[in-house]
């Protein structure tokens, strides 16, 4: 996938003439985007027909990934957008109908269905040629939008054409009703809240007609009818649909079945602001068809581009483009609460340890591999690979070697290993300088859409001098097709896309329905520019504004897996002279996430999962789900056996580097359970998931007279680690071990801090694998 960066792209807009692609046209030119060509597939046109394209509408397919109704309209698109316009006919079927496309491919990068018979091929392939072709045309374009919502099937179908394309996926709506309101639509009282995004559109003067129905929830009597009209109007008329789609669809799916999500209904996009439609299109004749299970749907003749009339001229512009706010509501309110509490912090003067005062890097030697199993992960720990060369490639190089073999020399009862079994890595990076080198041999580990989730952070002279990346490796032991994955890779506003061989998370099976889900470290990325986050006002406001929305992008990832409650998290941190008052902040925020509300005991505990909106309709697949959006809250306090303590384990460890100079990175590691219980001593907190898997921090405090670090490391090695149960062992410290001391994982940083921010000599996050999984 090619770099992105905050300059305006050059974009080829996948349109289907429905209202969200063309939508999505506007959010491209809100974000400082070019649009250079617009590109459409349509069905293979008939044989020996007399019909003129502007009359065949019976050409009509029921396409898994394309909306081909109102296809003979699509030329004018050309005139009424000013924009050049490249069309193909759709050749093949749904061939690969999993929800995630190619996930059974060996090689997701290969080309496929080249050279194949057009009955086999796959339909998705069509864009390939097509979109070839306007890049020949148009060699300046590097970006494909498109206007998925909720539809995995079509994302991850347009990521996998755009990555062997090297064009970056734009997806600007993904998720748009799970979004917080922008505050233009969230400050009008008689906006439908249910109908958010069509809210929207008509707030800059859409015009989007159904053409087709399919739902129970709709009739033939709504054809025609303007989803985006402005006025009393257009809102009586989402009102009348949030009613009728409302006795059909669940109260979760109503926001997605209102935006026609799930196929209720079929639009075609006439007219919008003037900066985009320089020309709006006029039908003059509809008739009604009919089909099977109640359809309906409109023949459309004589359409044509026609003026703007004057009024509408220059009536918005691309700022009017409303998007969704920043922060969720909860984070909303977490920012004002740390920000109130920041009086109460320590001031930076009072820091006990940081870099500025932390140990002079000493001579370290690190023992590798190590490597343990449990029944459910097996953990390759702190390999590395100096004697490859001083070069980070070279390194990473000799490292993808020694993994490799080792995954040809496992033995189990669980059958052989490869790398496509890795869940999560770290890597330890000496510089961020040597990330390029690193991530260029990192990416021919993985071939598969969902790679392992990833934590990347730079340690400088923490690690050993010849050392220039470490990296660890956790690996599934459990059935692959019980694994699920999130791997989001287009821009949207969501969260951050992947620009990198990693997943957002990665969620493998426990027993009983419990799961264990690796969560990739989340920096605060505003989504839509994918820029770190900054106001521009002083270093503590932005920090804290950057700690709460990377903190939601955690949250939102979690929620998209389905998590119920966090085993632990890890803020990482850069910051020097100011690095206690940040690790306060952390724990701050990281406290009142999980301060239990007083309406908590009435949080409904049945939820489950909401189903992709096209996997409902086409084709009975749910066995296959991860849900993209529930409505179920993070935490769930409802898990939770008793009315104590409620604040998961929690780290604050200071490192040289971040990825894109970040201040701060969290990691965390979510559950999927039924029962959480959480126990907490002076220096300890464990939080244990339905008896089958625990996670405990275990703080090592500033306490010479408590023994030497050495001293206590054997003794948590006794307590916690010599146990066939052991699934995961890291140990953070500031202080050089002896090589052979500690049995895991080991992240050399330069200060450790714990909950209320308080300085550790170092910390042991320890997970457990309990009994037969």
């Amino acid at each position: 996938m090619p770099p992105q960066s905050s300059q305006g792209l050059n974009v080829i807009a996948l349109i289907s003439g429905g209202k969200d692609s063309l939508y999505s046209i506007l959010h491209c030119i809100r974000n400082g985007h070019n649009v250079v060509a617009i590109a459409n597939l349509h069905p293979e046109l008939r044989q020996n027909t007399q019909s003129t394209e502007n009359d065949d509408e019976e050409a009509d397919i029921d396409s898994f990934m394309y909306q081909t109704i109102g296809h003979s309209v699509i030329p004018l698109y050309e005139s009424a957008l000013g924009i050049p316009l490249y069309r193909a006919a759709i050749t093949g079927g749904a061939v690969d109908t999993s929800r995630v496309y190619r996930h059974d491919a060996a090689d997701q990068a290969a080309e496929c269905g080249s050279g194949t018979d057009k009955t086999t091929e796959d339909e998705t392939e069509s864009l390939v040629p097509l979109l070839r072709r306007v890049m020949k045309a148009h060699p300046e374009a590097n970006a494909v939008s498109a206007g998925a919502i909720l539809s995995t099937y079509q994302r991850t179908r347009i990521e996998n054409i755009a990555g062997r394309l090297g064009l970056v996926p734009l997806a600007w709506l993904w998720m748009y009703p799970s979004l917080p309101a922008p505050v233009e639509r969230d400050a009008d009282p008689l906006a439908v809240s249910e109908a958010g995004l069509l809210e929207d559109m008509a707030a800059v003067g859409c015009d989007a007609r159904m053409i087709k129905v399919a739902s129970g929830g709709l009739d033939d009597g709504y054809l025609w009818e303007n989803v985006s009209g402005s006025g009393n109007s257009g809102r009586m008329l989402r009102r009348r649909m949030t009613r009728g789609m409302g006795r059909f669809a669940a109260a979760e799916d109503i926001k997605g079945a209102v935006l026609g999500e799930g196929g209720e209904y079929e639009t075609l996009a006439l007219d919008g602001p003037s900066f985009l439609w320089k020309n709006r299109i006029e039908v003059e004749g509809r008739d009604v068809g009919s089909g099977e299970g109640g359809v309906g749907y409109l023949k459309l003749k004589g359409a044509r581009c026609v003026p703007k009339l004057a009024e509408e001229e220059n009536k918005y512009e691309p700022s009017d483009v409303r998007r969704p706010a920043l922060l969720d509501a909860q984070f909303t309110t977490a920012l004002k609460d740390v920000s109130a509490a920041s009086t109460k912090l320590a001031p930076a003067d009072t820091d006990l340890t940081s870099s500025k005062n932390a140990v002079p890097a000493p001579a370290w030697s690190i023992c590798e591999p190590n490597s343990y199993r449990s029944a459910s992960t097996w953990t390759i720990a702190n390999l590395i690979a100096p004697e490859a060369g001083p070069d980070a490639g070279e390194q990473m190089s000799a490292i993808v070697d020694k993994v490799q073999l080792l995954m040809k020399s496992f033995t189990s009862d669980s059958g052989t290993r490869s790398t496509e079994d890795i869940v999560f890595a770290t890597v330890l990076l000496r510089s961020m300088a040597d990330f390029g080198l690193m991530n260029n041999v990192y990416v021919s580990l993985f071939k598969k859409p969902n790679p392992p989730a990833r934590a990347t952070v730079a340690c400088g002279d923490s690690l050993p001098s010849n050392v220039k990346v470490m990296v660890s490796f956790v690996v599934d032991l459990g059935a692959r097709n019980r694994r699920q994955g999130l791997h989001v890779q287009s821009r949207s506003y969501w969260a951050p896309a992947n620009i990198g061989p990693y997943s957002q998370a990665m969620s493998i099976p426990l027993r009983d329905e419990s799961r264990v889900v690796y969560i990739a470290g989340q920096i605060p990325l505003e989504p839509a520019s994918m820029e770190v986050a900054t106001e521009g006002k002083s270093w503590l406001e932005d920090y804290r504004l950057r700690a709460v929305l990377a903190l939601q992008h955690l949250w939102r990832i979690g929620e998209a897996m389905e998590v119920d409650w966090w085993l632990g998290a890890v803020a990482f941190l850069t910051g020097g002279e100011h690095i206690q008052t940040q690790a306060q902040v952390a724990w701050h925020l990281w406290k009142k996430m999980h301060t239990r509300p007083d309406d908590a005991e009435d949080e409904d505990s049945d939820e489950g999962p909401q189903l992709d909106a096209w996997d409902i309709k086409y084709g009975g697949r749910a066995d296959e789900l991860v849900p993209e959006t529930t409505s179920a809250t993070l935490p769930k306090f409802s898990v939770l056996d008793d009315d104590t303590d409620t604040i998961p384990p929690f780290l604050a460890v200071e490192v040289a580097e971040l990825p894109r100079g970040s201040d701060i990175e969290w990691q965390g590691l979510g559950s999927r359970c039924q029962q959480a219980k959480l126990e907490s001593s002076q220096d300890s907190v464990s939080a244990t998931i339905d008896g089958r898997y625990s996670y405990t921090c275990q703080e090592i405090a500033n306490d010479e007279s408590l023994g030497s670090l050495e001293v206590r490391l054997r003794s948590i090695i006794r307590g916690h680690c010599q146990t066939q149960d052991l699934s995961q062992a890291v140990l953070y410290t500031a202080e050089p071990v002896a090589e052979d001391l500690w049995p895991g994982q080991v992240v050399p940083c330069r200060s450790i801090w714990g909950r209320k921010g308080r300085p550790l000599k170092a910390a042991v996050a320890i997970q457990k694998a309990h009994g037969s999984i």
